[in-house]
Order: C-alpha cells, then sequence, then structure tokens
C-alpha cells in the first residue's frame, strides 16, 4: 500500500471517527528537585491551582534508590524502572573503554549538539517512552520537549521525537539526533546576539526576592559563587558569564516556559486533530536548590516564580485548546536533602561531625588504598577502579592482568569504606536479593552492564558536598515527591495510596487512549474523572 493511500484512509477514518472524551494535548511536567512538602493548596498560581482543582496524590514516591535526575526522568517518561529502561543514573562508567560516560552521550558525531563538540541522544535508553507510543498509534502526532538540562529533555522526548531543545551556553540547543539544524522558533527565541535581542536580553540585571521567611537570606553553608544575597548579578558581564547566571538561576524555568509557548502557539499543538505531547522539564529547582538549599530565600522565590508561570502557560492552553482538551501531569524527579547547618539548628542533624564530607578526599582515598594493595608501583589504580554517580567499578580486564580477582577489589574496598563515617552500606548485586523495601528500591535500580560493582548508600544527612546540598539516595526526602493530575476529565480529589512516578506514563496513555506495553513496571493509576 502507497503511503498517499494510507494517509487518504487514515484521513477519512478520522473525518468519519466520532468525538472522543480523550485530550489532543498532554502535557507531562517534570519539575527537577521538588519536594512534595514544598506543594500545597495555598500556593497562588499554577501549582495550587492543579491541587485544588485536579486529582493529586499526596504520599506519591519514587521507587528507586539512586535518586538522580537522568534515571529520574527516565521513569517518568517510560513507565519503566531503571533497571529496565538502562539508566543508573546522571553517568556511568563505559565497560569496554573505561570512560565515564553521561546518560545521553551520542555514539557518533551523527548526534553532535549544534555549536558544541558535545554528542547528545536518547540511545542509552533501553526502553520505549510515552512519546514514542504515541508516534507509534498515530505517526502525524506530534512530540517536543524543553528542559533547562541535556538530559531532562532529550529522556522525556524519548526516541521519537519531533524535537528536544535544552538550555546550553545561554541559548537553547538540540542535536543532529533530532534534526539537521535548529528550526528557526529556536534560532528567532535565541537571537542573532543573546544579549541583544535573544531571550536573555528580556532578562532583569539582577535576582531580586524577597529575604525569606524560614531562615535569614545569607545563611551559611549556602554556595558562594554567586552570592548568597538578594541582588545576584544576572546579566552582568558577557555570555559565557550570564549564561552560567542564568543557568543557577529561576530565569532557567522563564526560558523553557517562553520556548514552550511559542512551540504550542507556531506548531498549534492540540489543535489540529490528533494527539499531541508537550514535556517540560524545569530545572532552576535542582540549580538553585543545590546552591543554597531547599528551604532558602533562593528556593522559595524559585517556587513562587515557577508557580506563576505554571499559572500563565495553564491560561495560554486555555485560550488555545481548550482546558477540557488538555491534561496536564505534574511530578519531580527526586527531592533533596536540607542544608546540614539547617539541620544542625534544629538539633535534627543525623550525620556525625557537621555532616559535610570530600567527595575528593573519598575518591583520592580509594585510589590510593587500591594503588599501595593491588597496582604499586608501576599500575594505575584509576584504570583499575572508576566513581561515577556514586559507584564503584572494577575493570575485569585489569584485574585479570594484576592476577586478581574484581571479588578481591570489591571485598577490600568494602572493608576500606566500612569504617567511613558518612558510610552506612555497601550495595553489590548479589546483596540485591536479599528481603525488604531498601534491597528492592537497590534491584529497582540496579542497571547490569551499567552500574557499578559496588553502590554506596551514605547515611542520612550525610552530605559529600563543601557547601550547598544534594540528592541521590534511597530516604524519604529524596524519594517523596509531587504527583498532581490536572485539566480536560479530570475530577477534582485525592487519594493517599502511594503512587509512584513510574505510574505515570501508563496512565498518561490510558488517558490518551494509546496502546502502551503491557509488561511495564508501572501501573495505571485510578482516580476519578469527570
Amino acid at each position: 500500500m502507497s503511503r498517499f493511500l494510507s494517509l487518504m484512509i487514515f484521513f477519512v477514518a478520522w473525518l468519519a471517527a466520532p468525538a472522543t472524551a480523550e485530550p489532543s494535548l498532554v502535557i507531562l511536567i517534570v519539575v527537577d528537585q521538588l519536594r512534595r512538602d514544598r506543594v500545597g493548596p495555598e500556593l497562588p498560581g499554577g501549582l495550587g491551582e492543579m491541587i485544588r482543582e485536579g486529582f493529586h496524590f499526596p504520599n506519591a514516591v519514587i521507587d528507586h534508590a539512586v535518586t538522580n535526575t537522568c534515571p529520574g526522568h527516565a521513569v517518568v517518561s517510560t513507565g519503566r524502572q531503571p533497571s529496565v529502561n538502562g539508566i543508573p543514573g546522571n553517568s556511568f562508567t563505559n565497560r569496554e573503554t573505561w570512560q565515564e560516560v553521561n546518560c545521553v552521550e551520542g555514539s557518533d558525531d551523527s548526534s553532535g549538539v549544534f555549536n558544541s563538540k558535545k554528542r547528545r541522544s536518547p540511545e542509552n535508553l533501553k526502553a520505549s517512552s510515552l512519546g514514542d507510543w504515541l508516534k507509534e498509534d498515530n505517526s502525524l502526532s506530534r512530540v517536543y520537549a524543553v528542559g533547562g538540562k541535556d538530559r531532562s529533555a532529550i529522556i522525556l522526548g524519548g526516541k521519537r521525537a519531533d524535537g528536544a531543545f535544552w538550555y546550553e551556553d545561554g541559548q537553547f540547543t538540540s542535536s543532529g539526533y533530532y534534526t539537521d539544524s535548529l528550526p528557526s522558533i529556536v534560532l528567532d527565541f535565541n537571537g542573532g546576539d543573546p544579549l541583544q535581542d535573544g531571550f536573555l536580553s528580556r532578562l532583569p540585571e539582577t535576582w531580586q526576592h524577597d529575604a525569606g521567611t524560614l531562615r535569614e537570606d545569607d545563611y551559611v553553608g549556602e554556595g558562594t559563587g554567586f552570592g548568597r544575597t538578594s541582588g545576584r548579578p544576572i546579566r552582568s558581564a558577557g555570555l559565557e558569564e550570564t549564561a552560567e547566571q542564568v543557568y543557577y538561576s529561576p530565569f532557567l524555568d522563564q526560558g523553557v516556559f517562553e520556548l514552550a509557548t511559542r512551540i504550542v502557539e507556531e506548531e498549534s499543538l492540540g489543535q489540529r486533530g490528533v494527539n499531541d505531547l508537550l514535556a517540560l522539564g524545569l530545572s532552576a529547582s535542582d540549580t538553585v536548590g543545590h546552591t543554597y538549599g531547599p528551604f532558602s530565600a533562593e528556593s522559595a522565590d524559585t517556587l513562587r516564580r515557577l508557580d506563576d508561570q505554571l499559572a500563565q502557560f495553564l491560561t495560554l492552553l486555555d485560550q488555545s485548546v481548550g482546558r477540557e482538551n488538555y491534561v496536564v501531569a505534574l511530578t519531580s524527579d527526586h527531592g533533596v536533602a536540607e542544608l546540614p547547618e539547617w539541620r544542625a539548628e534544629r538539633g535534627e542533624l543525623r550525620c556525625s561531625n557537621d555532616g559535610r564530607f570530600s567527595i575528593v578526599k573519598l575518591a583520592l582515598g580509594i585510589w590510593f588504598d587500591i594503588y599501595t594493595q593491588f597496582t604499586f608501583p608501576l599500575g594505575d589504580p584509576r584504570r583499575l577502579v572508576s566513581l561515577a554517580g556514586g559507584q564503584l567499578s572494577v575493570n575485569e580486564g585489569y584485574a585479570q592482568d594484576l592476577g586478581i580477582s574484581v571479588a578481591d577489589v570489591t571485598a577490600f574496598i568494602r572493608a576500606s569504606l566500612s569504617v567511613h563515617p558518612a558510610v552506612t552500606r555497601i550495595w553489590s548485586e548479589e546483596d540485591l536479593s536479599a528481603a525488604g523495601d531498601l534491597a528492592r528500591l537497590y534491584r529497582n535500580s540496579y542497571v547490569e552492564g551499567r552500574s557499578g560493582d559496588l553502590l554506596i548508600q551514605t547515611r542520612p544527612d550525610c552530605q559529600f558536598t563543601d557547601t550547598g546540598t544534594s540528592h541521590g539516595t534511597p530516604y524519604d526526602y529524596d524519594r517523596n515527591v509531587p504527583l498532581i493530575f490536572f485539566g480536560g476529565g479530570i475530577k477534582a480529589g485525592s487519594d493517599a495510596m502511594p503512587a509512584r512516578s513510574v505510574d505515570i506514563a501508563p496512565s498518561l496513555a490510558a488517558i490518551l487512549g494509546i496502546p502502551y506495553p503491557i509488561d511495564l513496571e508501572g501501573k495505571k493509576l485510578n482516580f476519578d474523572k469527570k
């Protein structure tokens, strides 16, 4: 059958098909590093509106242990745990080349990022995604993703997206995996001179925000790279410095919302008689949160601005698509720990000393011990043991050359790290068969051939950072996330069941009425519809 005849049959069937209650546009929003205890119905903007008028799961959780950005987004988009979707962390060790690999690393020059030496694609993602299912159901559907980070846009967009765009070096970009060149909509948004006529030119010179209500604006433990008080510079210098200042500010999310708005309008998403998908990766809560902590004045202002911008975006959708014709799902890829200094001030710090430890000293200590034990005098301990994403991998081939086994090395590392005050447990593949929720969480995170031979579990509240804070643990503060469905056909309500982020993709596929794999780890959530 010719392609022309196939399209004609589809067009006639579409004209004859009765109207359905399915939405014509799904918006999938992942707010990077948003704990669920920071979101409530009292918020005045879009977040509060979604909770009040949508269906809310107040006890939603992430169901894997390594709570980092890339696996968090992959679980949301695929409905599969990291153990199946292939993403163990933000990076992992390539066992063949013994190089650390970015989770969205492209393997050849065809995936080169425009105006960059990087290569980016979704090829490391082993599972199909919501966008892929939508394109499989109807090739005329459009799938776009916009993110503050490459891994958020690429992983949410999936393998068959019409476009995935992310912020890098002061502009939004993409890679050759998706298109031969940046489309005009992105080029126009960036401007010919980003500081004069592009997105950056519309930003304020400084970031002004309130002093905060939980603690003073200038607080010990916060990062000092951009200043710790209101009036922080945003456009105070050339493009390179401005680009970095914006990345660590709430204006990163503003760029994502503004570009997404243009895509909705110029691509007529949800207005063409077929189902479309737009995924947004809002990264500012993470870049700001790492620097200042989740309850800082800076994080509070970032959330306030997101709340306001989301309200504006929902108004746009109401006007262009119609509320009855779109559905929004909002969640997070992970939470975050509070600043150790903040926990200590309240008498709640569960980590020894001041809660802070050096990752550099940890790595150097491991390699020094490996050198003295196994590679002295001429061997390279970094060639024998790699540390990527908090996971330790042993080079089996090099170990054999040295006349030792992987088991010899892992046993030595276990003994060495067991006395570290920030480490509570070291997990190997064999340990994952143990009973209990904790072992299950680590099983869900473990990717055969990519995860390390040893996974380090730190003690609660312990940070391998000099300032600011981080995430990546199996503890509640990293796993408790918001989960809200809102829009056409969604009845206001809530369910206290522990819904999981892995359940989002099959739930949205069911709302769209499209087929999805029956063997997903995620399950369709049941919530009231109008």
